[in-house]
């Protein structure tokens, strides 16, 4: 009796490989990178909480924003006018940090769906 080795079929061990290839980039270089962003916002924040009681600036700002669409944008431009030079750089800072991790979240994001759609195989053809 002749014994038949199945073997996995061509595609399916591509895709096998492109999701071990994913996670090795997801935990190896974007975790750390994620992570990294994250641990300076958090010490950036608190920072800008020692000089800033951003209790009464949402309050402000939650008032403001009743007032209209262009009362929110008239309050953050007056209220970053009038803030300290430290508060302003650290707003800024903040700002930068956060379009950081949004990036970084939506890139791994849409290299999982990639991924799960088999996308780099599809565009060979």
């Amino acid at each position: 009796m002749e014994e038949t080795i199945e073997y996995p079929s061509s595609k399916r061990f591509k895709g096998e490989i492109l999701r071990r290839v994913y996670r090795i980039w997801l935990f190896r270089k974007m975790l750390p990178v994620i992570i990294a962003e994250v641990v300076g916002l958090a010490a950036i924040l608190y920072i800008f909480s020692r000089t800033v009681f951003i209790q009464r600036v949402l309050e402000n700002a939650l008032s403001a924003s009743f007032s209209g669409p262009t009362g929110i944008l008239s309050f953050g431009v007056a209220a970053f006018s009038s803030a300290s030079g430290a508060t302003q750089i650290l707003s800024v800072i903040i700002l930068v940090l956060i379009a950081f991790i949004l990036r970084h979240l939506t890139q791994a994001l849409l290299r999982l769906i990639l991924v799960k759609e088999n996308y780099f195989e599809l565009i060979k053809k």
